[in-house]
């Protein structure tokens, strides 16, 4: 799968008297990492990723992360999910900050500058 985050919307002063499946749709695509503290599996964290694809929302086991400023790479199992982005420098610098914190070594991480 390949995703490009272009196809969001500006909703500016729109948003006013939109439907909640109209500003959803809106937001175009995405990719949400989550890890989560379960009290139910004692103390270990679990890994969730959600997409704008309801196929591809699920929790991850073994997986990998490959970013450089033109991409970010999610691959887990089979799938590869990729992204293009074109982050700011300062945003560049929050993800190579936040991310390894997200993964807590779990997970491979990539960074190529």
């Amino acid at each position: 799968m390949s995703s490009d985050f272009s196809d969001k919307l500006n909703l500016g002063e729109e948003i006013e008297g939109m439907s909640v499946r109209e500003i959803v749709d809106s937001i175009g695509g995405y990719l949400l990492l989550q890890r989560t503290y379960s009290e139910f599996d004692f103390g270990k964290d679990n890994y969730y990723f959600e997409t704008h694809d309801e196929n591809l929302i699920g929790k991850l086991e073994a997986f990998e992360i490959v970013m450089s400023r033109q991409s970010f790479e999610l691959q887990f199992d089979s799938e590869t999910i990729k992204i293009s982005m074109n982050p700011t420098d300062q945003e560049f610098v929050d993800l190579k900050r936040v991310l390894p914190i997200i993964i807590n070594k779990r997970g491979r991480l990539t960074i190529n500058e």
